[in-house]
């Protein structure tokens, strides 16, 4: 893209535009740019705005890329620090137009109050320590955020420097300085490049400079905005903090404290990895070396043009006085290093009961999360294929942002009158068919269960519950007892007399499988065997509770009318109905919001934990009016932290996240393609017997005989070991651990699939 064919619009011009495509009148002022044209428009009313000029090479998908991301900014937990797009008067947010005798893309966003930092000469250290902080802000919104132009290819991308620098470093006049700079790349390589497979990726602004960061406020400076999103692109993230940091430090007279105090409070909001930080001090002068390399290149293109060489000479200046490199240690990492592994593990036996297991024979200190993805303290990074309480994504931006505006301002119980847990309460009981609409809120998935059994006896003056084979509903003395996956296992005492264990209906394994004639009614009849069993009995029932897609017993999906028929028998018995969502609820069946609804069934109770609150503790159980009503026996239902208006905040955010980004349907074309593939692994690998599920629920069981069945236990731990080791996070369920389950965080990607699907095939080969 050549900067000398930069658009050059007249004021007249421009101002004629802005009126025809927004209806915007007022005067007109250039503002610096490199290869568009920006000019500043400020109306009779005091309204200000930009308008932005796109060089005439310039794509309409990275356009698109800012805006977009420009929106996404916008819905986050500092929206004032971005500007705003504003649509034409046709709804478009981009816009042709013919202008200076040639073709355009124009848009128009508000103008940002402030002044650029590059005109402070004073930078306290508090206005550093801000800087800091917003960019890691930034930085973890927009982990969530993808665009299909993000991947482009960008000279100003560091991901590219090793290329873009040696093509280019001949643009410098200067054989002393190529030198430097040919010298000081080449050292930079051999340290970086054995790092870059441990570095976190994610979209970043890649140009905060002193020019693009804007603050505000004499005595107590503080940042007022973030602008220029032009430079946008998919690459490490910690180039973002390396980048704003080479523009800091160039004029600084002790660089290594505006690191610490810049990279210290980025580090406290959106923590560093010990390979990021090991990084920094690199990136810093890989960014400086482009930097001097690019104004040299674009230099011979336009020699007019100021604003190409604006931070040249300082950036000459540090490089070729640059302080000693090291490593930084923002943050708490200043003054805490890690214990090595097996002493930690030594410490967490000494201090935790030994009934906490860890995962994987060499366990993994995770120190960090973001979207579908784990960090190590080493800053490995790991596809979480299997947290499915980050059901948005680990750490998403507008949760952690709800959460915080939220403890900030007050945190207390349900005593006291607030709005925010009523609008919950409506929320979530209008993705809920009728008559679901009564809201009780608690902290987790085992007490939602544990009153879910309360309401339900005290409805029916009975005790006796209905479950099903290897099912799990909590760890509560109550629940323990009708949860076979405990009682039945190592460590348990067998099924109380109140508790009664129907066949888990799994049509790969179970006594009834997918060849036989309605396989749904046949294991349903199991269940009313049960209850014409408990009624020669004269002993009446208080419950049939199920998973609604069952997890523990090997994330197994009911044949087609199980439920159906089970709930109308059980209702009839004169029971009451409870629907466990702990796991599976919230979208990720992607087909509907509620496991339940794919078997066409209403329940009477039902539980919510794990997604509810992204990782938050909190909880719920929505019952219907006649159930709640029988609750009211005078002895009233108190819980401390359930409901409190964090927790609500924290869960509406959920919701909205949810249904902003689409998240069940997203699941619902994720699962598909995921399912087709690890199906079509099937067909290849002999050891896998099934693959089944729906969304982002799915399972795949290994089998040493097709014929027999035989679980192939041994190797699935195997397998999850390896898959490990190439950086993606699987575990094991069933009554025999040979089903691999997979339930990831909901922003999990077909790309993830792929990966996910590409190292079995590697792993299952060597078994």
């Amino acid at each position: 893209m050549n900067v000398a064919d930069r658009p050059c619009v007249s004021h007249a011009e421009a101002l004629e535009l802005v009126e025809r495509h927004f209806g915007v009148t007022g005067v007109a002022r250039d503002l610096p740019s490199e290869r568009d044209q920006n000019v500043r428009i400020e109306t009779d009313a005091g309204a200000e705005f930009v308008l932005k000029i796109a060089h005439p090479a310039e794509r309409e998908s990275v356009l698109d890329l800012q805006n977009r991301a420009l929106g996404h900014l916008a819905a986050g937990g500092q929206p004032d620090l971005f500007p705003v797009v504003v649509s034409s008067r046709s709804g478009a947010s981009i816009t042709p137009v013919d202008a200076a005798g040639a073709r355009h893309l124009v848009r128009l966003v508000t103008w940002l109050p402030g002044e650029p930092l590059a005109r402070r000469t004073e930078r306290p250290e508090a206005l550093l320590a801000d800087i800091g902080a917003r960019l890691a802000v930034m930085d973890r919104e927009l982990a969530s955020f993808a665009h299909p132009a993000m991947h482009r290819t960008f000279h100003w991308d560091s991901k590219h420097a090793f290329d873009t620098i040696p093509k280019h470093a001949s643009a410098i006049t200067s054989p002393a300085r190529r030198d430097l700079v040919e010298r000081l790349v080449g050292d930079i390589a051999g340290r970086l490049v054995p790092r870059l497979p441990h570095l976190r990726m994610g979209v970043i602004h890649n140009d905060v400079n002193d020019h693009n960061l804007l603050v505000h406020g004499d005595r107590d400076p503080s940042v007022a905005g973030i602008i220029d999103f032009g430079d946008m692109v998919h690459t490490y993230a910690v180039c973002e903090l390396a980048n704003a940091l080479a523009y800091l430090v160039i004029d600084a007279g002790d660089p290594a404290r505006i690191v610490e105090i810049v990279a210290g409070a980025y580090d406290r909001v959106n923590p560093l990895s010990n390979a990021e930080a090991d990084a920094l001090y690199d990136f810093l002068a890989l960014r400086l070396c482009l930097s001097v390399t690019m104004a040299a290149r674009q230099r011979g293109q336009d020699p007019g043009n100021a604003y190409l060489g604006v931070t040249e000479n300082a950036a000459w200046a540090y490089l070729e006085n640059a302080p000693a490199r090291g490593r930084v240690s923002p943050g708490a990492a200043a003054t805490h290093h890690p214990r090595a592994l097996d002493k930690l593990l030594e410490a967490r036996r000494a201090r935790l009961s030994r009934t906490l297991s860890v995962s994987y024979r060499r366990p993994l200190k995770i120190v960090r999360g973001a979207g579908q993805f784990l960090f190590d303290d080493t800053g490995a990074r790991y596809l979480d294929c299997v947290n499915n309480v980050c059901h948005v994504g680990h750490c998403h931006p507008r949760v952690v942002a709800a959460a915080q505006r939220q403890i900030a301002t007050l945190n207390t119980n349900t005593r006291y009158l607030h709005e925010t847990i009523v609008e919950y309460a409506e929320r979530l009981t209008a993705t809920l068919p009728d008559p679901l609409s009564v809201c009780f809120f608690v902290n987790s998935g085992s007490e939602a269960n544990d009153l879910a059994l309360r309401l339900a006896r005290t409805q029916t003056g009975a005790e006796d519950v209905v479950v099903l084979e290897h099912a799990y509903h909590g760890h509560t003395r109550a629940l323990i007892d009708v949860s076979p996956y405990k009682f039945d296992g190592r460590g348990g005492r067998g099924a109380p007399t109140t508790t009664h264990v129907s066949p888990i209906p799994d049509t790969y394994r179970g006594r009834y499988r997918r060849g036989d004639d309605a396989p749904g009614s046949r294991y349903a009849d199991e269940v009313v065997r049960i209850l014409e069993g408990l009624a020669q009995r004269e002993r009446p029932l208080a419950a049939f509770i199920a998973e609604s897609l069952a997890s523990c017993a090997g994330q197994i999906e009911y044949p087609p009318g199980y439920l159906e028929r089970v709930y109308r028998h059980v209702r009839g018995a004169g029971a009451v109905c409870i629907a466990d969502e702990v796991q599976v609820g919230f979208g990720r069946v992607g087909s509907h919001m509620w496991g339940f609804e794919t078997q066409g069934v209403v329940p009477d109770i039902v539980t919510m934990g794990k997604p509810i609150g992204n990782g938050h503790p909190l909880a719920a159980v929505v019952t219907t009016p006649a159930v709640a009503a029988s609750f009211e026996t005078g002895m009233e239902y108190f819980n401390t932290f359930g409901g409190n208006p964090v927790s609500c905040a924290i869960g509406l955010a959920v919701l909205d996240v949810i249904e902003d980004e689409r998240l069940r349907e997203h699941a619902e074309a994720v699962g598909a393609h995921f399912l087709a593939a690890l199906r079509a692994l099937a067909d290849a690998h002999p050891l896998i017997g099934d693959v089944r599920g729906r969304g982002l629920f799915l399972g795949i069981e290994l089998v040493r005989d097709r014929a027999t069945l035989e679980p192939a236990t041994d190797e699935a731990t195997e397998v999850i070991e390896r898959a490990k080791d190439r950086g993606i996070l699987l575990s094991t369920d069933g009554p025999y651990a040979n089903v691999i389950k997979i339930k990831p965080p909901m922003v999990f990607t077909t790309r993830d699939a792929d990966s996910v699907v590409a190292a079995l095939g590697e792993v299952l080969p060597e078994l």
